[in-house]
């Protein structure tokens, strides 16, 4: 049974490479359009997703929406991300959300690492009149991390929670203003070890200069890293169909994607490219009622 322990982690190692050594449930893109648009989405998160992003944009959300997205990060057929979330308003441009993220390493049939996190999510407006507006989020995420056994060696698992704080300032309906704190009460995982959670602060700034068209740009600081640049547009070019284009710093990526739907129904796509590894195709169903 060693030898199995040995040559599974081993083979964990290999397979994981560099992103071995990284934080777990790091910074990778859940929603589809984010990634389009080079990730920048903190101040423009405007459907189930935010509960990642920025929960304080949820009420600019008016209807319920329902939102699911998977993608195999960077084409690498031993891993995937699944992402299912769900927001809905109530009274007095309230709303509560929740939210699903998976994460999974496995070699033949093996599941190395399982991550998986869920989200409940709260957000309110502070102030409101006809050409400005204040919204406050909140989320607490119940974080859990699973490694493989091999025969009789339990690699271990962990459960933990993580706080969220965002907010969302809005000038006449045309540019927006957001801030997302990730991890504020520092959370760790690891009983002999203990691993800090990843944690980290986006600020950005979202402008639409006319009817149809998005910019935004987005500085994020991983604690630990150096800081990220995000920016990018979305243009509907009619209510049918919508592209965006974007570009991000730390790792340097070109990244694009489009959205087709008929209400309720949206369909979108997302590709990010990579400077050594191959590029990351996304793709999501959203609905709206």
């Amino acid at each position: 049974m060693r030898r199995e322990w040995m040559v599974l982690w081993l083979v964990f190692l290999v397979l994981f490479g560099s992103a071995a050594s990284a934080h777990v449930f790091d910074t990778m893109d859940v929603s589809s359009k984010a990634r389009g648009m080079g990730g920048a989405w903190t101040a423009n998160a405007f459907d189930a997703a935010a509960i990642f992003y920025n929960p304080a944009c949820m009420p600019e959300v008016v209807s319920p929406d329902l939102y699911a997205s998977y993608l195999r990060p960077n084409n690498q057929s031993y891993t995937g991300l699944t992402f299912l979330a769900f927001s809905f308003p109530f009274r007095s441009q309230q709303s509560i959300g929740v939210s699903y993220r998976g994460f999974g390493v496995e070699y033949e049939s093996v599941d190395l690492l399982s991550e998986s996190t869920l989200s409940l999510a709260y957000a309110a407006p502070l102030l409101k009149d006809i050409h400005t507006a204040l919204y406050i989020g909140g989320t607490v995420n119940v974080y859990s991390l699973e490694f493989a056994s091999a025969g009789t060696q339990d690699l271990g698992s962990q459960t933990t929670v993580g706080i969220d704080i965002g907010l969302l300032g809005v000038l006449r309906d045309r540019t927006r203003i957001g801030l997302f704190l990730h991890n504020i009460n520092e959370p760790s995982v690891g009983k002999v070890i203990s691993e800090p959670l990843p944690q980290w602060v986006s600020a950005g700034i979202s402008y639409k200069p006319y009817y149809g068209v998005v910019t935004e740009l987005d500085l994020r600081s991983v604690r630990g890293e150096d800081v990220e640049v995000h920016m990018g547009m979305e243009f509907a070019a009619t209510d049918y169909f919508a592209m965006r284009f974007g570009f991000q710093t730390n790792p340097n990526s070109f990244t694009g994607g489009m959205s087709v739907g008929v209400a309720p129904i949206e369909v979108d796509y997302s590709y990010s490219s990579h400077s050594v590894l191959p590029g990351t195709h996304h793709v999501a169903i959203g609905a709206r009622f």
